[in-house]
Formats: C-alpha cells, structure tokens, sequence
C-alpha cells in the first residue's frame, strides 16, 4: 500500500496543471466570500425616473430602502463572521465540485488515453490500486477544502462593516461540526461516480460527457413535479442533488416532509459507496489492451 501511494505521489507531482489547481481553488473560495461580503454591505443605489420629479417621495423611497437594507445586514452580516464564516465557504461548493471532477479525468480517465494504465496494474492488486487512487482523489479535495476553511477562519477577522470588525456581528452557530461535516460528504459523490463514469467511458472527454449527463438527469429527476402526485413521492430525497438538498435545508421546507434526514443521508453515502464498488469490481475485469 505504502509504495503505490509514493507512486502516485510522484505521478501528482509531475503534474503542474493538478499542483496549480489545487493551489488556485482555495484562493477561489476566499474571493468568492470576500465578493459576497462586499455585494451583501453595498448599499442598494437607486435611481428615479418621476415626471414630474418629487424629491420629497423620492427621499422617502431611499429612506426606505435603507432601512431594509440595514435591516437585512442584521440577519446577513453574522453568517461572514467566524465561525459561521466556515459554513459560507464550505457551502461554496461549486469550484470544489468542478477539481474533484477534473482531478478524477486527469488520474484515472488519462491514464488510458496515454496506454499507462497498461503498465501501472501490472505488479498490484488493480482493485487496490484503484481504491489508493480515489483515496488520493479524496485526500485531494480534503486538502483544499480544508485549506478554504483556514483561509474562511482568518479572513473575517480582516474585514469590517462601517468602521466595526466583522466580528463584532460574530454570533454562535449550533452543531457547526455536524454542518461541515454534511457539506463535506456531500461532495463524496461527486468523486466516487465521475470515478465511475472514466473506468467505463476510459476517455477523459467520454467520462467528463457522462458525468455531466449524470448529474443533469439527477436534477431532472429531483425537479419533476410529477412525483408528487405519485405513489412514492419521496424519490426526490434519495437523489444526488436531492439528498444534498434535504440535508441542508431548514426543518419547514418541503423536503423535509418527505423523509426524515437520515434517509437522505444514507442515499448520499450510497451515491458514494455503490458507484465506487461498481468501478472496481469492472476495473478488475477490464481488459486493459483493449
């Protein structure tokens, strides 16, 4: 075990474009918060087109639209301040989403398009190989998620709303480990079945389609409004995109009522789980010369 995980140590270290990514991703999520927190404070510019001008109705409208603006930094400001700034960058998931996607096409899917996988399987266990890979892959995105939330520790720290610390607006954000937790396992998926989808396709651009028309269909499926004058109007919760949403959203929304949020739970984990088992289990019969 100890040796293909130094071989594939050397084989992520030859590769500036996967070095660079993980590098930039991180710095993605930092200015993406620091981009939210400068919309979220600027306050709304508006504009009056009165014929004949009323100035005096128009400084009632700004007025207006100032206090709801205050009003709405009230509840906004504390989700920037630490600890719940941690939240705000691990719920960013988007750049995150798309590396684990590219990481799995370059490491897995390539190494078909350069024939080296013809010679990589052929003194280890190709089951092993494979699982040390994605659990790689895994550490991978670990590594830059958790990076994104040291950089989420510090940055609130660093900025301020009208001559007062962010923190000052800082409030306690109960089961915080449990909601990062959630976020983090969310994107397990988004490895184990595009890890999936390269063993079967065994192109990088056939995989990365097949992905895309995955999780396409899931949203699909999700969205339908059919399922709920159907039998099992529950489906929804068991999807990829569905189960993420049951697990983030609040007690009152819809899905909510469908499921409890173990059961949303265990769908995620299956997501991960089968589709990895399955990628194996054809890895290790494939015919590699093909």
């Amino acid at each position: 075990m100890r040796h293909l995980l130094a071989a594939d140590w050397v084989r992520f270290g030859r590769r500036r474009d996967l070095r660079l990514l993980v590098a930039l991703v991180p710095v993605i999520l930092a200015i993406m918060f620091v981009s939210e927190f400068n919309s979220v404070t600027t306050p709304p510019s508006l504009q009056f087109f009165l014929d004949p001008p009323d100035p005096v109705f128009e400084a009632e409208m700004q007025a207006q639209a100032l206090a709801d603006f205050r009003q709405q930094l009230a509840t906004t400001l504390p989700a920037f301040a630490f600890p719940a700034s941690l939240l705000k960058v691990a719920g960013n998931s988007g750049p995150v989403v798309l590396l684990g996607i590219y990481l799995v096409m370059a490491l897995i899917a390539g190494e078909f398009e350069w024939g080296t996988v013809r010679t990589l399987h052929l003194t280890s266990s190709r089951g092993r190989t494979l699982a040390v890979r994605v659990a790689i892959l895994v550490g991978l995105v670990g590594l830059v998620v958790g990076i994104g939330l040291v950089l989420a520790a510090i940055i609130p720290f660093l900025l301020s709303f009208e001559g007062r610390p962010l923190q000052d607006f800082a409030s306690p954000v109960p089961g915080l480990l449990s909601e990062i937790g959630i976020r983090l396992v969310a994107l397990l998926p988004f490895i184990a079945i595009p890890v999936l989808m390269a063993i079967l396709a065994r192109s990088s651009g056939l995989a990365f389609l097949f992905t895309l028309l995955f999780f396409a269909a899931d949203l699909a499926v999700t969205g339908a409004a059919f399922w709920s004058a159907s039998p099992v109007p529950w489906v929804p919760v068991l999807t990829v995109s569905g189960s993420i949403l049951r697990l983030l959203d609040s007690s009152e929304s819809p899905l909510a009522s469908l499921a409890p949020a173990s059961v949303s739970f265990g769908a995620m984990v299956a997501w991960t789980v089968v589709p990895l088992l399955v990628a194996i289990a054809r890895f290790r019969r494939l015919d590699v010369n093909e």
